[in-house]
C-alpha cells in the first residue's frame, strides 16, 4: 500500500510543476487504473490487502470554471485476504492463506473542483456497485521434513454476497493535458458486503470494502 501511495504522489507532483489552463468542453474517455483492496468492519480480523485491477468509461461534463461533474462505468476486481496463519506443532509446520476475490460493475459520480480554474482537482462523490462475480480461495501448505505438501480449493461464494454495494469516493486528480488526466482515490464501502445471514443460516458479520487505487485517462 505504501508503494501505491508513492506513486500517486509521484505522478501528483510532477505534473502538478505546470499551470497550464484545463478544458471547459465535455468530454468522454476511458480509463484503467490498479488497486489495493480490503475489508473494514467491527468483525474483520488479521485482514491484509490483495491487489486489483479496474477499466472503464466516462463522461466529463463542466459546470462552470471550477466544477464539474464525471459519471464513470466500471469494471473492478478488488477483496481482501486474510494475512497468512502458521501453525507449528513438532517437525511439522502447517502455513494457511485466504484470498476472496469480487468483481463488480461500479457507477461512481465525481464532483470535481478545479482551484482557481487550474488543472488540479479534488473529488468526492457516491458509488454504486453491482457484484458479478465473488469467489474464495484457500491454499494449506504442509511442511514436514524439508517436504512440502500444498492443498488448494477455490469456492463459489456469489451466494453468500449481496448484489449491491454502495459507498462514497476521496480523491486527486491532474489533467496532464486536455487528453489524458491521472487521480488517486479512496473507497470507503458503506453497505455490508454480505446478508446478515448465509445460505447456511451463519452470521455474516460486518464487513465492507474498501481501496486506494491510481489511475489514468484519456479524453477523447
Amino acid at each position: 500500500m505504501k508503494k501505491l501511495f508513492f506513486i500517486a504522489a509521484a505522478m501528483l507532483g510532477v505534473v502538478s510543476l505546470s499551470a497550464q489552463e484545463k478544458t471547459t468542453s465535455a468530454q468522454f474517455g476511458i480509463k484503467s487504473s490498479a488497486n489495493m483492496s480490503s475489508f473494514n468492519g467491527k468483525d474483520v480480523n488479521n485482514n491484509d490487502y490483495k491487489v486489483g485491477f479496474g477499466a472503464g468509461f466516462y463522461g466529463h461534463f463542466p459546470i462552470t470554471e471550477q466544477f464539474a461533474v464525471q459519471p464513470e462505468v466500471n469494471f473492478t476486481r478488488m477483496g481482501g485476504r486474510e494475512k497468512t496463519d502458521v501453525t507449528e506443532v513438532g517437525n511439522t509446520t502447517v502455513k494457511n492463506y485466504n484470498k476472496t476475490t469480487l468483481d463488480y460493475i461500479q457507477v461512481p459520480v465525481m464532483l470535481q473542483f478545479y482551484p482557481a480554474g487550474s488543472r488540479f482537482n479534488i473529488e468526492a462523490g457516491p458509488q454504486f456497485g453491482y457484484n458479478v462475480y465473488a469467489s474464495n480461495k484457500t491454499q494449506v501448505s504442509t511442511y514436514v521434513n524439508n517436504t512440502v505438501y500444498n492443498t488448494e480449493e477455490k469456492t463459489d461464494i456469489k451466494d453468500n454476497v449481496k448484489d449491491f454495494d454502495f459507498g462514497v469516493n476521496f480523491g486527486l486528480g491532474y489533467n496532464v493535458t486536455d487528453n489524458i488526466n491521472v487521480g488517486a482515490r479512496y473507497y470507503m464501502g458503506l453497505t455490508k458486503i454480505g446478508d446478515n445471514k448465509n445460505n447456511n443460516n451463519i452470521e455474516v458479520g460486518d464487513v465492507k470494502n474498501h481501496s486506494f487505487s491510481v489511475g489514468v485517462g484519456y479524453s477523447f
